[in-house]
Order: structure tokens, then sequence, then C-alpha cells
């Protein structure tokens, strides 16, 4: 092996452990997928649990269940709510926080605008006024600014 191949082998090493599955495709081309897993699911479980808006939630889709409508709000496996696809983010300020930051600083982010922010979080969550406290939360960033 010559120096140029070790280096790209700890290259592919460090990829590795930040969660990259790496798959050799045709003519050796190389297919790469990054997921990204901003909060754990406990952590909003928890959070969801103590939101005092879960009883109203809870009891409004289990009478969509019975009666046969579809809702909004659905109830996953594990207890975790979701709006339609998206996981349902309570008013907890710590667990937003904690979510916001993630997004916005980390090593496959590093500090993009609001809209961009909005766009690859409201693939995953949902909260009220999220677009708002999305772009509140970047304006109060000293990088961006």
């Amino acid at each position: 092996m010559n120096d140029m191949e070790i280096k790209e082998q700890g290259s592919i090493v460090e990829l590795k452990k930040l969660g990259l599955r790496l798959r050799g495709g045709p003519q050796g081309s190389l297919l790469a997928q990054l997921k990204i897993r901003f909060v754990p699911r406990g952590k909003v479980l928890v959070a969801q649990q103590v939101d005092k808006k879960r009883k109203k939630k809870v009891r409004d889709i289990k009478e969509s269940v019975n009666q046969g409508i579809e809702k909004a709000f659905q109830m996953l496996s594990g207890g975790l709510i979701a709006m339609g696809r998206r996981i349902y983010l309570p008013d907890h300020k710590t667990l937003k926080e904690e979510v916001l930051r993630e997004t916005h600083e980390s090593h496959f982010a590093t500090h993009p605008g609001s809209t961009k922010m909005y766009k690859d979080l409201k693939k995953y969550y949902w909260w009220p006024n999220m677009k708002r406290e999305i772009a509140e939360f970047v304006l109060n960033c000293g990088i961006c600014q």
C-alpha cells in the first residue's frame, strides 16, 4: 500500500465513524449515504409525555381512529406523536434549542440560513410557529451576523 492509499483508507474510516455508509458501485464508483439523526427519539418522547397539550392530542388521535377519520396528528410506535410523517416537538425550550443548535452548527450544515434550515428541519419535525422560531434563532447567531 502506498501513502495515498493509506490516507484514503484513513479518510474512509473517519467518514464511517460519522455514520456514513459506503458501497462500491459499478465500474469502481463509490456510493455514499449519510443519515443524520438530530435528537434521539427518546428525548422527544420524554418531552412529549410532560407536555401539557399531550392528553388532548392523544384523546383527539384516539377519537379520530375510532371514527375512521384521518387527522393530521397520529400516534407512532412507542407512543411518539407525529404530525403526518414529521415528529411533533412540544413547547420544550431545551429540546427545541438542542434541535436548532444541532441543525445550525453541525459539521454537515455549518450555519445555514433560516430558509435552508427550515427546509431541512421540516422533513423530520413539526411544531407551531416553527418557521418563525428558526428565523429568530438564525438572527441571534453571532457568526451568521
